[in-house]
C-alpha cells in the first residue's frame, strides 16, 4: 500500500519540474567554466620541481594589478623549464577554473640580469655545504647556521604579516605538525632543530617573531629550544634566500614570495629540498628521523 502511494506521488510530479531538476543537477556536476586572461611580464624565478614560474607581471585587466607572484605551469607547457630563465620576457594565458595555471606560454630571452631586488636563484643540491649565515633569533641573540652542526636542521622562510593561508601560515602549521611527529620519539626530539627565517626584517624584529612563534611552539617547545625564529640584516636575509632558492619582492606593503624548505644534515650539507607547499609534514618528519639516525 505504501509503495503504491509513493509511486503515485512520483507520477504526479510535473515533467517541467523534473526537467528543471535534471538541468540543475547537470549544472552542478559540470566543472566551473574556465576564465582566460592574457599575462605579460618578466620571469623572476624558475622552479621546475614545484612547476612554478615567479613573474613580475603587468596589470591583468579585469583581474588584478601588476605584481610579482608565482604561477603554476600547465602540464602541457612543462617544456618551458628546459629553456626559460630569470630575466626572460614572458607572454602566457592565465586560465582560472577550479585551479589557476599558465597555458600557451611564449618567451623572449633577455640579457638583462637585474631582478626585483633578487639575483638569479641558486638551487641547492643534496650534498652541498650550506654557508653559515649570521642571524638574530626571537630572543635577540646572534645565531649562525654553523652552530646547528651535529644535528639535522629543518629550515624554511616566512613573514609574520603574510595573509595567504597556503604560504607562510601553511609552512608554520606544517612545522608545528613536524614537531608533534618528532615529539613521539624523545631520542629524536632531543635532536630536533627547526628554523623559520623572516624575509621581512624591517617589521619582524625579535619581539614580533617571539610573539608569532609562541602561537605555534606553545606547549611543544615553549623555550624555543628546538624551533627558533630568526631575522637579520636585509643583506644577509637576501643572501640566505638566494642560496636556498627563495624569490621575494616587496610591493604595495606586501611581500610576494615563493616557498622553499630545506633539510640540512648533521654535517651542514643539504639533504633534501622541498619546493612549494605540497609536501606533507609526516613525510618530512620521516626524512628528519632518517637524517638524525645517520
Amino acid at each position: 500500500m505504501y509503495v503504491h502511494q509513493w509511486r503515485t506521488r512520483i507520477k504526479r510530479i510535473p515533467l517541467s519540474v523534473v526537467s528543471i531538476l535534471l538541468m540543475l543537477f547537470a549544472a552542478c556536476s559540470r566543472p566551473p567554466a574556465a576564465k582566460r586572461y592574457e599575462l605579460q611580464g618578466r620571469v623572476v624565478a624558475v622552479d621546475p620541481t614545484a612547476r612554478t614560474l615567479t613573474i613580475a607581471h603587468q596589470d591583468v585587466p579585469g583581474l588584478m594589478k601588476g605584481m610579482t607572484m608565482p604561477f603554476t605551469v600547465s602540464q602541457a607547457n612543462n617544456w618551458v623549464f628546459r629553456a626559460i630563465a630569470p630575466g626572460d620576457q614572458i607572454q602566457a594565458t592565465l586560465v582560472l577554473s577550479d585551479h589557476a595555471e599558465l597555458q600557451d606560454i611564449s618567451f623572449t630571452k633577455s640579457t638583462d640580469s637585474v631582478g626585483d631586488g633578487t639575483s638569479p636563484l641558486h638551487k641547492p643540491q643534496p650534498g652541498e655545504l650550506v654557508p653559515s649565515f649570521a642571524l638574530i633569533n626571537q630572543d635577540g641573540q646572534k645565531i649562525h647556521l654553523q652552530q646547528f652542526r651535529g644535528k639535522p636542521l629543518l629550515l624554511t622562510f616566512i613573514y609574520t604579516r603574510c595573509p595567504f593561508p597556503d604560504y607562510c601560515l601553511r609552512m608554520s602549521h606544517n612545522f608545528a605538525e613536524v614537531m608533534q611527529q618528532l615529539q613521539k620519539d624523545p631520542h629524536i626530539f632531543d635532536k630536533a632543530q627547526l628554523l623559520s627565517i623572516s624575509i621581512d626584517p624591517e617589521t619582524d624584529i625579535p619581539s614580533v617573531l617571539r610573539s608569532y612563534g609562541e602561537r605555534y611552539v606553545g606547549g611543544i617547545d615553549p623555550k624555543f629550544q628546538h624551533w627558533e625564529f630568526a631575522t637579520g640584516t636585509p643583506e644577509e636575509i637576501r643572501k640566505a634566500a638566494d642560496f636556498f632558492g627563495l624569490a621575494y619582492n616587496a610591493k604595495d606593503g606586501q611581500i610576494v614570495h615563493s616557498l622553499s624548505t630545506v633539510l640540512i644534515g648533521k654535517d651542514g650539507k643539504v639533504v633534501k629540498v622541498y619546493s612549494g607547499n605540497g609536501w606533507k609534514p609526516e613525510d618530512v618528519a620521516a626524512d628528519f628521523m632518517a637524517a638524525a639516525a645517520e
